[in-house]
């Protein structure tokens, strides 16, 4: 019988995996708004990138490194991944990325309380969500988690020649997709990496954070699951299939 420990070991693995995503990636954007030097797109992208290579390396032979429920549901769906640990691999990253958020707060807080409050959105809690208009904030949520989780499935895949860098090779795919349709108030590409933040954003700054841009919030859920599973959808079913099928051609099968 396995013990407690070897049970709980996964969804620690995906806690801490995306806690360090946030914190990384968060951070840096915290950096940038607190700062008179303000951050362009590829740096954003890059750390981010860095955010995910690290959570992934921290967590992968442990649970697989999802750090992301958009993955575990794609995952789910399309690798036979266990539906009792749906719902924990879940709680455990959306876990971790309040956590995640609540560290960054703690190292700049004294930052973020320089920024003045004019009414609304209180403008610190920018620092934890994203933003953009409804409709193509969607799009841009739902392509670049498309381009991403087609790279996931392809680089873990058993066959693949860049398994072995996996982590590195994933923050790379992630930089890129976040740099070809980034927003001007970022993407997420991730429901965990947004809304556990956005849950303490509400907590420290008002309830606001949840109307915000038309009520906003739904989108960075929506939109990556959606992504990964169209991404995951054409890897499966039209990627790899086509190529095991011109194999066993090859093998004279």
């Amino acid at each position: 019988m396995a013990s407690l420990r070897n049970v709980a070991a996964p969804y620690w693995a995906e806690f801490i995996g995306t806690l360090l995503l946030t914190l990384i990636g968060l951070g840096a954007t915290t950096q940038s708004l607190t700062s008179s030097h303000k951050t362009d797109a590829l740096s954003s992208s890059a750390a981010w990138g860095t955010a995910v290579t690290l959570g992934i390396w921290v967590s992968e032979h442990v649970s697989g490194g999802h750090i992301n429920p958009a993955i575990t549901i794609a995952r789910f769906l399309f690798s036979n991944f266990s539906l009792r640990q749906v719902v924990g691999y879940i709680a455990a990253q959306t876990l971790g990325a309040f956590t995640g958020a609540l560290l960054v707060w703690l190292n700049f807080a004294s930052s973020l309380g320089e920024l003045k409050h004019k009414g609304g959105v209180h403008p610190a809690s920018r620092a934890f969500i994203t933003a953009n208009d409804t409709w193509p904030g969607l799009v841009n949520e739902i392509t670049a988690t498309f381009v991403f989780v087609i790279a996931v499935f392809a680089i873990s895949d058993q066959t693949s020649n860049a398994k072995n860098i996996a982590p590195l090779a994933l923050g790379l795919a992630f930089t890129g997709a976040s740099l070809a349709v980034s927003s001007p108030l970022a993407l997420a590409l991730n429901p965990a990496r947004d809304f556990g933040p956005r849950v303490f954003a509400a907590l420290t700054y008002g309830l606001d954070v949840f109307a915000d841009h038309s009520f906003y919030f739904w989108v960075p859920i929506a939109g990556p699951i959606i992504g990964a599973i169209l991404g995951a959808f054409v890897y499966e079913w039209l990627v790899k299939r086509d190529a095991e099928y011109h194999h066993s051609l090859e093998d004279g099968n």
